[in-house]
């Protein structure tokens, strides 16, 4: 059967699916951080709201299992049509700019605000001259010495991911061969991408993703990520036979749903015995945290191949400003969660608060700001028109000025 499935086809110039895919694991960076600042968890966000909630770990959990996982197979998937297109040496130098600039961008005016932010309500729960106590402490050179890649970090990841791609490029290549198919398109299949990660969450902290607080390369991390890359770069060398994901979905979404409970139960057996090692529930955290994520990896991908293959110019839009929302986000949270912390409001009713004044505000700021500027170029690889809500022709000769613009300068 699968010696018969017409599994390459020639490259589009857009894959209108995975574009959103893309763009709405981006999104749920807003959801995810709205979330960290009432978990009861330490030192997962910039400030912490004296209105916490176990239910914001759950879901904390939850989104991490899948998030960048997601968005690390549409990073392969992408990065194999890039070396299709324009070759390695283009394909590397493409993701050199993509990633390393808007990093450098991020340390430079988006990391500064922030850690000063969490520092000064860091003093403040704990003296009354906050103020004094953060100048002092800037001082001291505790500002340089705490520098780290912040909510970019896995921009840092994908740089090493790409690199290693071009090591291992004929090991990439291989994932050509028939055999991926049943990869892709059977339970089979996800039960043993689910076993590789397993194996790469064997070496983590608690058997779940880790998150990097340096800028020295984390292996461990590097290979986790490095298992999503290599099937969505399998996903394009198949990209003919993507029709076999489609019989994925709900079914597997709502399974790894079913899956969070015991796997928060592993992990809080482990916490309960914090300093020695509990392999049982180190393995079984590992197990279900790495199959909860596949699950929800092959149901997305069915869930959007069926429902966005088709351009929508509002999915659209909301893929393009997508890294710029992620980018800014922590900014917009923090202007609303500062003033919420004096409430004493339900966590949940403040995390939805600061996703409904996020969201619309890095929206605007994005249309305006960013969509039709340099920064759109560097974010977007090319300036755009703002959001036009009526296609007139003056507004369709004006964006295809700007793309022609943008071509010739590239």
């Amino acid at each position: 059967m699968h010696h018969e499935m017409k599994s390459v086809a020639p490259a589009q110039e857009r894959y209108f699916a995975f574009d959103a895919l893309r763009g709405a694991m981006m999104a749920l960076g807003i959801v995810i951080h709205s979330a960290t600042a009432y978990s009861t968890l330490p030192d997962v966000w910039w400030i912490k709201d004296p209105q916490t909630s176990k239910w914001m770990d759950a879901l904390l959990l939850y989104l991490h299992t899948f998030r960048l996982p997601a968005f690390f197979v549409m990073a392969g998937f992408f990065a194999a049509l890039l070396v299709e297109k324009r070759g390695w040496n283009r394909m590397v130098e493409n993701r050199m700019m993509r990633l390393g600039l808007p990093m450098i961008l991020g340390l430079l005016f988006v990391f500064p605000p922030l850690r000063l932010t969490s520092v000064y309500f860091y003093f403040a729960a704990r003296g009354p001259n906050p103020w004094d106590d953060l100048m002092a402490w800037i001082g001291r050179g505790r500002f340089e010495e705490t520098l780290e890649p912040g909510h970019f970090w896995f921009l840092e990841t994908l740089i090493w991911v790409t690199l290693l791609a071009v090591v291992f490029r004929k090991q990439l290549a291989r994932l050509g061969r028939d055999r991926f198919l049943r990869l892709m398109g059977s339970r089979a299949g996800l039960a043993v991408m689910a076993i590789a990660s397993t194996a790469t969450l064997m070496i983590s902290e608690f058997g779940i993703l880790d998150t990097p607080h340096d800028f020295a390369p984390h292996w461990h991390i590097v290979a986790a990520y490095s298992v999503f890359y290599a099937f969505g770069w399998g996903m394009y060398l198949h990209r003919g036979a993507l029709w076999v994901m489609k019989r994925f979905g709900w079914k597997e979404i709502a399974v790894s749903v079913v899956l969070l409970l015991p796997c928060l139960m592993a992990i809080e057996a482990q916490l309960a015995v914090r300093g020695t090692r509990a392999w049982g529930a180190y393995a079984a955290t590992a197990a279900l945290s790495a199959l909860m994520g596949w699950l929800a990896i092959y149901g997305l991908i069915g869930v959007f191949l069926r429902r966005f293959a088709v351009e929508d110019r509002r999915m659209r839009y909301l893929s393009d400003s997508a890294y710029w929302m992620y980018a800014m986000h922590p900014v917009a949270l923090l202007a609303i969660q500062v003033p919420m912390m004096g409430l004493g409001w339900s966590p949940w009713v403040k995390f939805l608060i600061g996703i409904a004044f996020a969201v619309p505000a890095l929206l605007l700021s994005y249309d305006r700001l960013v969509r039709p500027t340099w920064v759109g170029l560097v974010l977007n690889g090319r300036r755009m028109a703002p959001w036009q809500w009526k296609t007139d022709p003056q507004g369709v000769a004006i964006a295809a000025e700007m793309k022609a613009a943008a071509e010739e300068a590239g």
